[in-house]
Order: structure tokens, then sequence, then C-alpha cells
């Protein structure tokens, strides 16, 4: 049984891992980025971690995350007392309370994140980077230093970003688990999740990245189309910190780390280590069958 590292973030790496989780036959972990972590509405959110779980239990909301049909009852209530641009589904704000709830009984997210999977009749592991807080911050053209809910969600995304920071990265601990399990696999895919944003914080702790760099057999599945992100401000971010939305800034943002790239239909650059492929997912379908491409190659 091929045994498989998958890294994600949220909504974009969610869509591939929904269809790498419909491959049989392969024991898969998903090690997924808690950069988004934070504590909002009194109750401490997992933002990456839950949009995994719930596209792989096929109840995401439309737009990627969240629950489906969810009602917004609480959030309503709330911002009569505190307004702020951020809202929580009445179910996705259950996973979050359970969350918190454990937390403050001295439970680590790698425990939490497991029973909450379990809950959902998950079969493929669910990890967190690390159990330990990493934030990411955003520090603006204009000097403004933004906590990332803040940037993207209250702010769309739109300032223009001149550093991006990852508080706590130095410091975090990587479960000794993890790097076993990296080590013994067969292949590790890196998604097509927002580089700087949702791969950056991954990247930060130097004990994940120095395995991950070693590491043989490592897949990179591209965030840009035609120069343009798939989703998100991805290709607003990569230019504003200097790299070019195309294979050539991925190949630079991720030196010594990726061994094969994935690109779509007409983005190569031509060179053995750089493939085409449909990376735009309309359908589970799309996914899967690069998912099983890239199991082939491998």
């Amino acid at each position: 049984m091929k045994k498989v590292i998958y890294i994600s973030g949220g909504v974009g790496g969610a869509k591939f891992a929904k269809g790498l989780n419909k491959i049989e036959n392969i024991d898969l972990t998903i090690l997924v980025n808690t950069g988004d972590d934070e504590h909002i509405h009194g109750v401490f959110l997992s933002p990456d971690i839950d949009t995994v779980i719930y596209n792989l239990a096929g109840i995401e909301g439309e737009f990627g995350w969240g629950m489906k049909n969810d009602k917004f009852t609480v959030s309503n209530e709330f911002r009569k007392f505190y307004d702020i641009d951020f809202k929580i589904g009445d179910r996705d704000l259950a996973t979050n309370l359970y969350r918190s709830q454990m937390i403050s009984q001295g439970k680590t997210l790698t425990e939490i994140t497991k029973n909450i999977k379990n809950k959902f009749e998950l079969s493929c592991e669910i990890i967190p980077m690390s159990d330990d807080r990493v934030s990411t911050k955003l520090i603006t053209k204009n000097n403004k230093k933004l906590d990332f809910q803040e940037y993207f969600v209250e702010k769309k995304g739109k300032p223009r970003i001149k550093n991006i920071i990852y508080e706590g990265s130095r410091v975090a601990k990587v479960n000794q688990s993890t790097i076993k399990k990296i080590k013994s696999s067969d292949i590790v895919i890196i998604g097509p999740s927002n580089p700087l944003l949702s791969i950056g914080p991954i990247l930060s702790l130097s004990k994940l990245k120095k395995e991950l760099i070693s590491h043989e057999n490592l897949t990179i599945i591209s965030p840009f189309i035609g120069n343009d992100a798939i989703k998100g401000p991805s290709k607003k971010n990569f230019e504003d910190i200097g790299f070019s939305p195309d294979i050539e800034g991925i190949k630079k943002y991720y030196k010594n780390i990726g061994k094969k790239y994935i690109v779509h239909f007409g983005d190569s650059d031509e060179k053995i280590n750089t493939v085409e492929e449909n990376i735009l997912f309309k359908t589970i379908k799309d996914s899967e069958n690069l998912a099983r491409k890239i199991l082939n190659y491998g």
C-alpha cells in the first residue's frame, strides 16, 4: 500500500484532497496549515483543518468553506454586540466550541483534530502542522501589521503586502510522528494552495522543511493557470513578494523542495520535471483523475 502525504491549505487544497481521498489502497495522511488559526467570537478556529474535513465529508458550503445550508443565527446576534465582518455558521460554531473546550482541558490540536475527523467518519489521517501556535501576519505596503483573518476576511485580501511573518515558527515544535510519516512516505504532494499564505507557514517550520527537502519524491501542483490564480489572492501576494505567478516563480519559491511540478495545459517551461495536466477541478472526478496520474508517476 502506497503511503501518501498530502500538504494542504484551505479551499484550494481541499478540492484536490477530495479526489485523492477517493483512491483506494493508499495510506493517506493530510498535513494541514494552521497559520490561519485564531480566536474569533470567543472560540478557537482552525479554518483550514475544518475546510479539509468538511470537504472530505461532502458537507462544505457553496464557497468551499463552512457547512452547506448552515444558518448564522448566533453570528447575527453576536454582531449586535460586536461589529465584526466575520460570520460562523451555527453548526460550524459547534465544531469550534468543541475544539475550544478540548483545548481548555489540555488536549492537543492533533488529538482534537483526530476526534473531529472521526466524528465525520473519515478514514484518512488529518494532522495539523504543529500543536503549537504559528500565526501568519501580513505587513502591508503602508507598514500596517494585519492578522490573517483581518486581511483575508475584513479587508477582502485587498491591501498590497511587502512582507509576511510566521510568528511562533521558530519555537513551534513538530510532532515526531509527523516526521516519521514523511520519512516513511512513498510520495509527498503539495497542493494548489496559496504558496505564501497556506504552504508558507508549514515551510516556516525548519524541521518540517528539512524533511521535505530531503524527500526523494515530492510533487507540487501549481496554484496558477495562465499566470492567474486558480482561487484567491495568491497571484497578487506572489507578485508583491517578488515572484512571478507561473512555473518559473513556483520553482523559485519551492527551490530545493519540489522534484516534480504539475501545471495546467500550456503552462509548462518545457523542463523534464514539469508535467502538464488538468489542474482546474470543476468536479471531484477532475481531482481524482489528477491524483491517480500523480500516484502513477511516483
